[in-house]
């Protein structure tokens, strides 16, 4: 049973200790009085001690790297584990990291074979320990005033840092990274206070003082579960960056997000000043059908059925989550302060748990009508975004609950643009991280006549083929793929097969994220014996195959190298799997024998050259460029000003070029082509809607976000500001005038005039 992760980078929640740099000794509070720790490791739970052994089993056999877990790796997981704990390196010092690699830097791998994982709750309450100090540090230093004039210089980047070698040096930094915020936070109170003249807000001391403490909260609230989660998945990601432990909380989630329904609710929650608040009432859902929930409600207690309510209000939400999901048919009471009623306001609520679809994370369509222009005829597109690869894992099953599949839904997508005379089709697979595998098989063959898709190796060298062994297609017109640097796993192996066809061009980064290996979910409750196949003990996901396009290219490490590449940011970002360590390495083998076409391979050249050309001479890329250039210096010089005067001037600056910008969509989205969205509704039928229109089933949108941000980018603003989509659209025009024998291109999109 073969699963890919639907988000290429999943991984183990890291708490969000940030990175900071040195100030001088001057200006840091005199340390508070060290006194015991009052956080505890949370308690041993004997079910995690047969995890790590099965755990450890299925490292050795079963990864696709064959490697041991000896001695070898001992002070690479402790200092793998330190760091996912506190991977701003702010909190531990180089003394603790070497005096628990002398500790444990003999024994743990053989512990870890025996069951004996206490090196993790020791660890933890080392962790807990330095936090508690820290903290009584921070709330010191925020009683006193910063010099906010100095000429000093932070580096927000330290996951690549040396531990402070002391307390003095520890101290030098949580300085700067305390001023950093605090300036951050009194530029950002000055707008809101300037803006909504409201007398009761927070001061920015107050505010990040409150920050840290639910950060302190959190941490000390995890339980036995998470601690093995972090662990193990730490020793796990030296084996390679997809290999985690999963535990039984996010082993339900994993399954969430590859079956898009759960049973709840309905409604989506965010943790605002210690209250689980609505974010969004889910259409269709328990919440919506009942109306008396909305957004902004603030949930303070939980009840099962008849059972005593239980007090959620600082809880995190996580486990508030736990409490309000159950199964389908069951009963939950909530006690409530309704939006903007006083906090002694309660009311109750009884709902009934259903399946709720979660529609949003499905393939939609849209079609862009686009205008003759400079000689050129109309072209109507279609576009087809899929934000993963989905469906049940065992897709004989029909029974209750049966989830949507990707390429269920795209076929019946395809057919409505059929129906629409659409001249071509973009497959938008931006942001898509992967998912089953088996969906991107089945996807591929929509547009290809029978053949392989994928070749798979495993660590003894034996290859498999899984093709598409459907007759016909269910569109074999012009096609364009779009990718950029998140496009992973599945993703990968659609657009690098319907490249390897010649069935489609491939529009994007300088190449996909490069995630080219096989992972299995092995539940490990089956494999305990003392608590019983039923026990919930989460899961490994596991590495133990690598993918190969049918000429043999691997997409390990390399990903997909587009036929036309345009310019993004995001080619100098730490983005792609070359970025990530412990990446298992590139490699070819022979090609299967498949019927590539040779007609588009010949129109390629012409393609490349009007693309080159257009972007050449676009305003709107031009604009890009400058914005890559200046996403480039900050890269290369990462500090920022710790004077406030500077980082206000420069934060005016950034407002000024911000609404410029935001102005010139507003101008160019008046000249935007004619946006028709088709989606699924909550009853699986295909809803059709205007740009101008809100999305069937919708929720309505807020006006403002929480902190005040501008609304949302209207959908012609959305199309203005995307240039890559749009320079699909016109490469996508240029193929459809070649596919009819003509030498001009079919269309051309909205564009801004050429730069001069």
């Amino acid at each position: 049973m073969k699963s890919l992760i639907r988000s290429l980078l999943y991984a183990a929640t890291a708490l969000p200790v940030l990175a900071l740099a040195p100030r001088t000794a001057e200006t840091a509070p005199e340390p508070p009085p060290a006194a015991p720790s009052t956080a505890q490791a949370p308690a041993m739970d004997p079910k995690f001690r047969q995890v790590a052994i099965i755990f450890a089993k299925f490292l050795e056999q079963e990864h696709f790297a064959k490697r041991p877990i000896d001695q070898t790796l001992a002070r690479e997981w402790i200092e793998a584990y330190l760091k996912d704990l506190d991977y701003g390196r702010m909190l531990f010092l180089q003394a603790d990291v070497d005096e628990l690699a002398t500790r444990y830097g003999t024994t743990i791998t053989a512990d870890l074979k025996r069951g004996e994982i206490s090196a993790a709750y020791e660890i933890f309450s080392l962790f807990n320990r330095r936090l508690d100090e820290r903290m009584g540090w921070v709330e010191a230093r925020l009683k006193k005033p910063f010099d906010l004039a100095k000429d000093e210089t932070y580096n927000p980047d330290r996951t690549k840092a040396a531990w402070p070698k002391d307390a003095a040096e520890a101290d030098a930094l949580w300085e700067r990274r305390l001023k950093n915020e605090f300036i951050a936070e009194r530029l950002a109170y000055s707008d809101k206070t300037d803006k909504k003249k409201d007398k009761n807000a927070e001061s920015p001391a107050q505010k990040l003082l409150k920050r840290y403490e639910r950060f302190q909260k959190n941490v000390a609230d995890m339980t036995t579960e998470e601690v093995v989660e972090y662990y193990l998945s730490s020793l796990a990601r030296i084996f390679d960056p997809h290999t985690l432990y999963l535990g039984p909380d996010t082993l339900e989630d994993f399954a969430i997000s590859m079956k898009n329904s759960l049973f709840g609710i309905g409604a989506v929650l965010q943790v605002n000043d210690g209250y689980c608040t609505i974010k969004e009432v889910m259409p269709g859902g328990p919440a919506a059908l009942d109306k008396r929930l909305q957004p902004g409600d603030r949930i303070t207690a939980v009840s099962q059925g008849k059972a005593e309510y239980v007090d959620i209000v600082d809880m995190r939400l996580r486990n508030a989550v736990k409490l309000i999901r159950g199964p389908k048919g069951s009963e939950v009471r909530l006690k409530v302060i309704p939006s903007g009623a006083p906090d002694t306001v309660r009311s109750e609520i009884i709902l009934v748990r259903d399946e709720i679809k979660i529609t949003n994370q499905r393939a939609k369509a849209e079609i862009i009508d686009l205008p003759a222009r400079n000689g050129a005829a109309p072209l109507r597109a279609g576009i087809i975004q899929i934000p993963s690869f989905y469906g049940p894992i065992d897709r004989s099953y029909t029974g209750e609950g049966q989830s949507s599949t990707t390429t269920d839904d795209v076929r019946k997508l395809i057919t409505r643009l059929k129906e629409e005379k659409v001249d071509g089709i973009v497959l938008d697979l931006r942001n898509n991280g992967g998912g089953l595998l088996s969906e991107a098989v089945l996807l591929t063959g929509l547009f290809i006549d029978r053949g392989p898709v994928v070749q798979i190796k495993d660590s003894r060298g034996r290859k498999h083929v899984l093709e598409d062994l459907e007759r016909g297609t269910a569109y074999d017109g012009p096609l364009t793929i779009l990718t950029n640097k998140m496009s992973a796993s599945a993703s990968e192996i659609v657009a690098g097969a319907l490249q390897n066809y010649g069935r489609a061009v491939v529009i994007g980064d300088k190449s996909t994220h490069g995630k080219g290996t096989v992972q299995t979910v092995q539940e490990l409750g089956r494999y305990l014996n003392t608590f019983g196949p039923s026990a919930n003990a989460g899961a490994i996901k596991i590495t133990i195959q690598k993918f190969y396009l049918p000429n043999g290219h691997s997409t390990q490490m390399r990903g997909v190298i587009p036929d036309i590449v345009l310019p993004n940011p995001n080619d100098y970002l730490e983005l792609g799997e070359d970025r990530l360590p412990h990446a298992l390495a590139w490699d070819e083998i022979e090609s299967e024998r498949f019927a590539a076409g040779k007609s588009l391979a010949q129109g390629l050249p012409l393609l490349q050259e009007r693309s080159a050309e257009r972007i050449r001479t676009n305003a709107e890329f031009a604009r890009l460029a400058q914005d890559i250039d200046r996403l480039r210096n900050r890269l290369e010089q990462p500090e920022v000003s710790l004077i406030e005067a500077q980082r206000a001037q420069e934060r005016a600056e950034e407002k000024a070029r911000r609404e410029a910008r935001e102005a010139d969509l507003k101008r160019l989205a008046e000249s935007s082509p004619k946006v028709v969205r088709i989606t699924f509704g909550t009853d699986e039928s295909l809803k059709v809607t205007t740009a101008d229109e809100p999305e069937p089933d919708a929720p309505a949108a807020p006006d403002e976000s929480e902190d005040g941000a501008a609304p949302k980018l209207t959908r012609g603003e959305q199309f203005a500001a995307d240039l890559h989509l749009q320079e699909t659209l016109r490469v996508l025009g240029d193929l459809v005038g070649l596919a009819q024998g003509q030498d001009k291109p079919a269309a051309v999109a909205a564009q801004a005039p050429p730069a001069s």
